[in-house]
């Protein structure tokens, strides 16, 4: 299965009136079957008080990450929600995070993704899997 050669420039209009990801700046930068990365850079909207990027926006560009990864797969109509996002931290973000997700498992209900989020430097800051409950769509071939 491939993707639409517009799926991220149309999915990159979808996300830019969401009010927290112009406010945060989160930009959606490569799709690929089943894949997606998301990145947004420290300033002072992401910053936690430390010179580092707040844990909470990591977790927002995870979930973003996966959302698109999986809206590979319905041409970018969205028919699903996050019920589940486990993190782990690693290392403080200084300066951008990259979140690349990848879906790992395509159930009929419920698809799981891993994430792994870098900083500018490549250093892998946190690692995450979520999974997420198909609603209103089926994934194309599936009963």
């Amino acid at each position: 299965m491939t993707i639409a050669p517009d799926l991220l420039e149309r999915l990159q209009e979808r996300f830019a009136p969401y009010p927290l990801h112009h406010f945060l700046g989160i930009r959606l930068v490569s799709l690929a079957m089943d894949q997606c990365t998301v990145e947004v850079d420290l300033s002072p909207s992401t910053d936690n008080g430390s010179g580092t990027i707040h844990g909470g926006v990591i977790a927002i560009i995870a979930d973003t990450a996966v959302a698109g990864a999986l809206a590979t797969n319905f041409d970018g109509k969205m028919g699903f929600a996050t019920s589940n996002l486990s993190l782990h931290f690693l290392r403080r973000a200084r300066d951008l995070a990259r979140a690349k997700a990848t879906i790992i498992k395509k159930g009929s209900s419920v698809c799981v993704a891993s994430v792994e989020i870098v900083d500018g430097s490549g250093q892998l800051v946190s690692v995450a899997t979520a999974d997420f409950v198909l609603t209103t769509s089926k994934l194309p071939g599936s009963a």
